[in-house]
């Protein structure tokens, strides 16, 4: 009798075992952690060109577009339903030393190059219209699929001692 109560434990610790890799695994694949290699390229393309377009609007075209805050408001905020759309190739001109690599960086799973004029950015500009007020959208165009992510950046920025923080950032 000890033995087959011993038996039936282990074949239901084994059962909640298998079940409970069976879950992990499952939600490893709806979280995009394993999965395909494609799916995962992907997502780093559009982490990386958002990057780049971030950059370029908050380090370089916001302070491009007038000589102090309030003209630099009043340019972008034209833009704030058309938005400001630039292309891979375009981002990657701006970094002169790096722009070889930049381009080189967006490559599909089996290496095939990004379209760098289908592969951009748009931002909108939103109020109050500073250098961090805006949405961005992203679109991945390599291999022979086109993929289109937007994120929202709120405008609230708080400033906390001697950095400034974004205290919102929901995506669509």
């Amino acid at each position: 009798k000890v033995e087959a109560n011993r038996k039936s434990s282990v074949g239901i610790i084994c059962a909640v075992v298998a079940a409970i890799i069976v879950i992990v695994v499952g939600i490893l694949f709806a979280t995009g952690t394993i999965g395909s290699k494609n799916t995962k390229v992907e997502k780093q393309l559009k982490v990386r060109l958002e990057e780049l377009g971030r950059k370029f609007y908050e380090d370089y075209y916001y302070i491009q577009v007038g000589k102090d805050e309030e003209t630099r408001k009043e340019a972008v905020k034209k833009y704030s339903q058309k938005g400001i759309k630039i292309d891979l190739a375009n981002l990657a001109r701006i970094n002169t030393v790096q722009q070889q690599a930049i381009l080189n960086e967006f490559k599909d799973a089996n290496g095939e190059s990004c379209n760098t004029s289908n592969t951009k950015v748009a931002i909108y500009p939103k109020e109050p219209y500073g250098v961090k007020d805006y949405d961005i959208e992203v679109t991945v165009d390599c291999g022979n699929k086109e993929n289109t992510t937007k994120n929202t950046e709120k405008a609230t920025t708080t400033v906390t001692t001697t950095t400034a923080k974004k205290t919102t950032k929901k995506l669509k």
